[in-house]
């Protein structure tokens, strides 16, 4: 709720094409758990609720979604396509899981439901309470979401990143332990992959991989067998003081102190 207090879902959800790997993915395993807890309350499996959400709290959203985009949330400019992009995902797990969440927490998720954003608590027609707002369906998502095999074969290949975060995070465990890095945020990494995930790390963005790992540098290599093999270094990139992340500094003569997102940022405050 913190975080979408400016969002206003009419004006600022944006399109499809302005989502990154990352959201997407947040999107579609939010469907997926919409979908495993509607046949856990149709046959009455409420361990299989329950178990559910909370494995998609704990899991994909604590550990990984909400990790990951912290820094568009916090240091973007807040009309930025990027953090909007941020919001509009926020905003569509909002309003799945506190309708598929009443049935067992009524009065937390009414309350909820009380204490959305102004814009959406203003909107005309709105239900009284979560109770009555509807169940949500696959087409309430904003933006609409691909569907059969596009999906899966998305999920397959994002599955193969988060398979690398998995050693990437690992390693920098290590690192830390043995004072190469601080913080990830200090790292520069080599990935050596086996073809599956090597494809999947090849085929992104060195921009999105810096967000999901939240590292300073990635590197990516082939390599033979099934193991991942992560090498963690210190970057030589000083540290932003606004966003804490490790990149070229100077690039701004207003602001030369901080890295280029953040003299853009600064700028456009100022205007």
């Amino acid at each position: 709720l913190g975080n979408l207090d400016d969002f206003d879902c009419e004006r600022d959800c944006v399109e499809f094409d302005d989502l990154k790997p990352i959201d997407v993915w947040a999107m579609l395993r939010l469907r997926e758990v919409l979908h495993e807890v509607e046949r856990g309350y149709d046959e009455y499996r409420y361990h299989q609720v329950f178990r559910t959400l909370y494995d998609y709290v704990i899991t994909d959203l604590s550990a990984i979604y909400m990790d990951v985009v912290k820094d568009r949330l916090y240091a973007e400019a807040p009309g930025s396509v990027s953090r909007r992009a941020a919001q509009t995902v926020l905003m569509n797990i909002l309003e799945v899981m506190v309708r598929i969440m009443s049935p067992i927490l009524t009065f937390t998720c009414d309350e909820v439901w009380e204490h959305y954003p102004e814009a959406e608590r203003n909107r005309a027609g709105r239900a009284e309470n979560v109770q009555l707002a509807g169940w949500p369906t696959d087409d309430d998502f904003r933006p609409a979401l691909p569907q059969g095999d596009e999906a899966a074969a998305f999920m397959v290949r994002f599955d193969a990143l988060l398979e690398a975060r998995d050693a990437v995070t690992k390693a920098l465990e290590d690192a830390r332990n043995a004072k190469t890095v601080n913080k990830s945020q200090e790292a520069a990494l080599t990935i050596a992959a086996p073809e599956a995930v090597y494809e999947a790390l090849a085929a992104s963005d060195a921009a999105d991989l810096e967000e999901l790992f939240i590292v300073a540098s990635v590197a990516v290599k082939r390599r033979e067998g099934d193991a991942i093999e992560v090498t963690v270094e210190k970057t030589e990139a000083e540290k932003c003081p606004r966003c804490w992340n490790h990149r070229a500094l100077g690039g701004s003569d207003a602001h030369p102190d901080v890295c280029a997102r953040c003299a853009a940022v600064l700028d456009g405050m100022a205007e």
